[in-house]
């Protein structure tokens, strides 16, 4: 079969890899699985061995005859894109996701509960998430603990990509009070001033006690009237520097 570097068809041929993959994750018939992106199921196969159920996302329809022949009887197989579904009822992903899917496959990690990932992104990706002042970065590390697990040669994949990758894994952490405020003030979908007071008022706070706060910290005006979703990694790391000593 012939794959496409267009699709981000880049399937990992290493097996001892792919059998890594599965040991990281810590597969039990306790845990319900997503699969991102899954091609020929030659990462299904293995994570299917191990799990109570296993979902699996692709958008290729090419793959379909191969997946009826493999006749997983715990495994559903959706051709779709996995970001327009819920995810609800899962604990873990194990995936080769195609590298562009990668930001927005934690963002919707994080939303939806997933406990735990074993991914493999590009090399690009994996470096965006160890900085300090990146957005992602800063995200993932707020509400997970991120482990890089090994660098992966470009030539492990067929076709070859452009970049190396990189197998990550990563565990929903026991979070600080300082990171559950800013996670609170982060799923506030508002004006990151109201986000601040809302997050406040759950810890006992009154509005006028809140707006004091802010106004102790000094925090950019400007920046504090744009919306959570646009605020930058460095101003999530300076929230998390002023506000620690509120609470």
């Amino acid at each position: 079969m012939k794959l496409s570097k267009e699709k981000q068809q880049h399937f990992l041929k290493n097996e001892k890899i792919l059998k890594k993959e599965i040991k990281i994750a810590k597969l039990s018939k306790n845990d319900n699985v997503l699969e991102i992106g899954a091609g020929d199921g030659r990462l299904t196969k293995l994570i299917s061995e191990k799990v109570n159920s296993l979902t699996v996302y692709e958008l290729d329809a090419v793959f379909k005859p191969i997946f009826e022949n493999l006749r997983l009887k715990n495994t559903k197989l959706i051709f779709d894109n996995a970001l327009s579904h819920s995810w609800k009822g899962h604990n873990k992903i194990v995936s080769n996701i195609p590298y562009s899917l990668s930001e927005p496959v934690i963002m919707k990690a994080i939303k939806e509960g997933i406990k735990e990932a074993t991914l493999t992104v590009g090399e690009n990706f994996a470096k965006l998430l160890k900085e300090k002042e990146t957005k992602i970065g800063v995200i993932a590390n707020l509400y997970f603990d991120v482990k890089f697990i090994e660098k992966i040669p470009k030539e492990e994949f067929e076709p070859p990509p452009r970049v190396n990758s990189y197998l990550i894994h990563l565990k929903r952490k026991k979070s600080t009070e300082i990171e559950l405020l800013i996670q609170t003030i982060l799923e506030k979908e508002s004006k990151t001033k109201n986000a601040i007071i809302k997050a406040f008022q759950k810890y006992g706070k009154t509005k006028n006690e809140a707006r004091r706060i802010i106004k102790e910290t000094g925090l950019n005006f400007e920046t504090l009237e744009k919306s959570t979703k646009t605020i930058s990694g460095k101003f999530i790391e300076t929230l998390r520097e002023k506000l620690s000593s509120f609470l």
